[in-house]
């Protein structure tokens, strides 16, 4: 026993170094786009009940994606992931049109393969998604602004490759998914009522993004 419990303390204390020596910290910055399936759910309230209509559509994000990661492991990291980005009008649609969102929650992954050069991991995420939407009527020129905010969800997988210390390459895809409720209505610059009116916005879809990364 005399001889083991150094042994056993020895074996912590070297892993413990090991383990040290192994963090590290990454910064990602890049592009992307999402392809999505959308459905919009509007429910106006009255003394006769309430009446709903519910469209499905596609669309189409372009997005910058900024991410941070702590890796406590070359295996295991936690982080935070931040993408500020709009949906993509037709050509004949968009005009006096415009919109803007941005995300931001927590993040962890897992690295199935994990090598000098080359990293194989999944990922998984939370967030908070604010979607604004404006357009102004060509005719009356009243403007009009919507607010959307909600959770939301993304499951995916990518891989790093890595060139000397620092800096590497970032390729990932995942399913991307946002619950959006509508928060907020202005007609030219005032608040508009929502009491009797309910907007839900959900869209699923992929997500694709490419960038450049530096560890240190």
């Amino acid at each position: 026993m005399k001889k083991l419990l150094p042994l056993l303390f020895f074996l912590f204390a070297s892993y413990l170094a090991e383990a040290q020596s192994e963090k590290e910290f990454q910064i990602r910055v890049g592009m992307g786009f999402a392809g999505y399936g959308t459905e919009t759910k509007t429910t106006v309230n009255t003394p006769f009940g309430d009446f709903s209509n519910t469209e499905t559509d596609g669309a189409v994000t372009f997005h910058f994606p900024m991410e941070f990661r702590y890796g406590f492991n070359k295996k295991f990291n936690v982080g935070a992931d931040f993408k500020i980005g709009s949906y993509l009008y037709e050509p004949d649609s968009g005009d006096g049109k415009s919109n803007a969102f941005i995300a931001i929650g927590p993040a962890v992954e897992y690295a199935i393969v994990s090598k000098e050069r080359f990293r194989w991991y999944a990922g998984l995420g939370i967030n908070y998604c604010s979607l604004v939407l404006q357009e102004t009527e060509e005719y009356t020129n009243d403007e009009y602004i919507w607010t959307y905010g909600g959770a939301g969800f993304k499951l995916n997988s990518g891989v790093m490759v890595i060139f000397g210390e620092h800096f590497g390459l970032n390729f990932n895809m995942g399913w991307d998914s946002h619950n959006f409720k509508l928060k907020n209505y202005e007609l030219n610059g005032k608040d508009v009522s929502l009491d009797n009116f309910e907007a839900e916005l959900k869209v699923r879809g992929l997500d694709f993004g490419i960038g450049g990364m530096y560890i240190f």
